[in-house]
Parts: structure tokens; C-alpha cells; sequence
């Protein structure tokens, strides 16, 4: 317990003193919105397309650390981002019948025009992510009415017909679990911030579908890629990804809590397999993919798989699993040393090899939604114990 609240303590000031500063300076484009990433030296990549689910995530970000009190200019960057995010993010969609709301875009060119205007479910996700997190912290109206705006226009247009949502529109195959995993996070972000059961009804249903489909018992591991009837797809349907094992087991727990559904045994039958299999002997780090066997396919090591981990076990110290707060502490210390120290403080290095080596060379910004929602849980755990 005294290690966790070290390391946790360690986590949040990193944070506050570092993180939120640098990406709420070097991270924002003066002209709009957030860049996709920086270098190692803090310098903007200026030629990159941007992701508008990155801009959201990133809008989050402020939104969350503003309702923590984590960092003074919080509250203008996340204004900033989300200036960026309900105008070029919104581009396209024009061919989308009924002339409702259309949802957020794809991609982003550098000067803020419309490069794909895609509508991807998971980019839904995290416009429902980042105005419930608004809404909570500023009390804000417009962010409520765009939370409800992209609910109906999932449940418009990008409803399936057997369970769960298309990949987008056009809806391009194999199917994927991930971006019903961030429906999931978004509804009750959404649930939270609102007390709308209409949001758990939604979580209800996408808890089902993991049971039904995305949960393979015999191995107790994730699915991750279907056919259009939910089977496993033929030539990707026996990967797995580690990471995201951990994250359904910090929401399942998430879920149980809000719910009152008895779901958490699925989530600690999840971390087990997970970490059995997704951990590195080496590194003692959470690898990328491997498939529902135990076969390794990709043995590199990205940053957010580990905060996942992380996440993950806070989730089960809540629970009452005791080895919860040691593996998080743990866990986070060898983030700080693998990961977190780059020239430029509150910076990051993205991912390493399965010997340990550096193999990025700039800081995504997608990234910082992970460590972010990482630290705050920490300190949540930390605060409660």
C-alpha cells in the first residue's frame, strides 16, 4: 500500500508538473486543435494528417485534469480543442440521409480541410467521451446536446441489425470488438455524468455482447476481429491484444460498480489469461498482440498496453484483490523507467522492442489518453485508501 501511494504520488506530479503543461503548450496548434504528435525535442510535426478521434481524446484530457484541479490552464486548452473538434472535426457527411446530425469525421489535413470523411464508430466513441467529460467538468449545454446529437445518429445510421454498431459508414470488414470497447467507456463516462439510464441501458447491451461474442472461454481471452454474424473472422479472428484485455477488465469492474451487475469475475479471468500470455519475461511489459493460443505475432511493447495494466489492477484493488496495489506500483515504476524518461520532461518514448529497445522516435498524442486516464485513476485509488 505505501509503494502504490509513492508511486501513485510519483504519477500525479509527473502529471501536474510536467505532462499537462508541455501538451497544453507545445501540444496545441496556436491556429487550431491539437497536433498529432510531437518530436522528441517538443517540436510539432506541422505535415501530420490529424485524427479527429486524437483531438478528442485530447479534449478529454483537459476536461478531466480541469474537473482534478490538476493544472490551471486546463479549462482554455480543453475550450481550444473543442473550438477545433465541433467545426473542422465535423466536415463531411453531407450524403448521410435525413440531414441530421452527420458525426464526427476520420482524418484532418494539416491546415484543418477535410481529408477522409469517414464516420467511424470508434471516433464516435470518444465525441461521446469527450462532451461527457465537458459536460461533467463546465457544466456545459452545448456539450450535453453533442453527446445526445451522436448517441442518435449511432442509433440513426450506424445501428447493426444483430447486435452492436457498424464499423462506421461505409462499414468496411472484419468487424472489431475495440470500438464497442470505447462505446462501452464512453456510455458510462456517459452515465456518470449524467445519471441518464438511457447510457447504462446502452452499456447493458454492449456487456452482453462481450459475453456473447468477444469473451472466448476456453481460453478466457478477447476476441478481437468477426465476421458480419459475430464468428470469429477467418483469418484474424484467433489475435488477441493483451492490452486491451486489461483495459475490458478495468471496465468491466467500472461496470459492476455503476451496474450492480455481478460481471467482475469475467474480468479477473481476463487479466489472468492476459497477463499469462501478454507479458514479456524479458521486460516484465505487456506486449502488443499475440493469438488466443499464447503465440506471440507482435512482441514489441507499446506505452498505453502498460497503462492499461495499470488501470487494470487499481480496478481489482477496488475489488479487493490485494496484489492490485503492488502490480500497480510496480507496473508504474517500470513505466517512468521504460517510458517516461525522455529528454523533454512530461514527454514520453511510444513503444520498444521485445529486448527493450527504443523503437519510436516521436510522442503520439493519442497517447497522453492513456497515461492521463491511468494517473487519475491512481490517484482516485489512492485517495480512497
Amino acid at each position: 500500500m505505501t509503494d502504490f501511494q509513492t508511486q501513485s504520488a510519483r504519477l500525479t506530479a509527473w502529471c501536474k508538473d510536467h505532462a499537462l503543461p508541455l501538451w497544453g503548450t507545445k501540444g496545441v496548434d496556436p491556429s487550431g486543435g491539437f497536433w498529432e504528435s510531437i518530436g522528441m525535442d517538443a517540436s510539432p510535426d506541422h505535415d501530420a494528417l490529424r485524427r479527429v478521434r486524437v483531438q478528442a481524446r485530447q479534449c478529454y484530457v483537459f476536461a478531466h485534469a480541469a474537473h482534478m484541479g490538476w493544472y490551471d490552464d486546463a479549462k482554455a486548452v480543453a475550450n481550444h480543442g473543442w473550438d477545433y473538434l465541433t467545426t473542422q472535426g465535423l466536415q463531411g457527411g453531407e450524403d448521410i440521409a435525413g440531414g441530421d446530425f452527420a458525426g464526427c469525421a476520420h482524418l484532418l489535413n494539416p491546415d484543418g480541410s477535410l481529408h477522409d470523411g469517414w464516420r467511424d464508430t470508434y471516433a464516435q466513441a470518444f465525441i461521446i467521451l469527450a462532451s461527457s467529460w465537458r459536460y461533467r467538468a463546465f457544466d456545459n449545454s452545448a456539450a450535453k446536446a453533442m453527446l445526445y446529437d451522436t448517441l442518435n445518429f449511432l442509433n440513426t445510421h450506424v445501428k447493426a441489425d444483430n447486435a452492436g454498431w457498424c464499423e462506421g459508414i461505409p462499414a468496411p470488414a472484419p468487424r472489431r470488438q475495440n470500438p464497442h470497447m470505447h462505446l462501452f467507456e464512453a456510455f458510462l463516462a456517459a452515465y456518470e455524468a449524467t445519471q441518464d439510464q438511457s447510457f447504462m441501458d446502452h452499456a447493458d447491451h454492449i456487456f452482453g455482447m462481450f459475453t456473447d461474442h468477444f469473451f472466448e472461454p476456453k481460453t478466457q481471452t478477447l476476441l478481437e476481429f468477426f465476421e458480419q454474424d459475430w464468428s470469429p473472422d477467418a483469418k484474424t479472428g484467433d489475435l488477441t491484444e493483451p492490452g486491451h484485455a486489461m483495459e475490458w477488465a478495468w471496465l468491466i469492474h467500472w461496470y459492476a460498480r455503476l451496474s450492480g451487475n455481478d460481471a467482475a469475475k469475467y474480468a479477473e479471468k481476463l487479466y489472468q489469461a492476459g497477463v499469462k500470455m501478454g507479458t514479456n519475461p524479458k521486460t516484465g511489459l505487456i506486449i502488443n498482440e499475440c493469438t488466443i493460443d499464447g503465440r506471440i505475432t507482435k512482441g514489441e511493447s507499446r506505452l498505453w498496453p502498460q497503462t492499461e495494466y495499470i488501470k487494470a489492477n487499481v480496478a481489482r484493488a477496488r475489488a479487493g484483490h490485494k496484489d492490485g496495489y503492488d502490480n500497480a506500483a510496480q507496473m508504474i515504476d517500470k513505466m517512468f523507467h521504460y517510458y517516461l524518461d525522455t529528454p523533454v520532461m512530461g514527454g514520453w518514448h511510444d513503444q520498444r522492442d521485445a529486448d527493450g529497445v527504443i523503437t519510436s522516435h516521436n510522442m503520439s498524442s493519442s497517447t497522453f489518453y492513456h497515461i492521463f486516464c491511468c494517473a487519475a485513476e491512481a490517484q482516485y485509488l489512492a485517495d480512497l485508501a
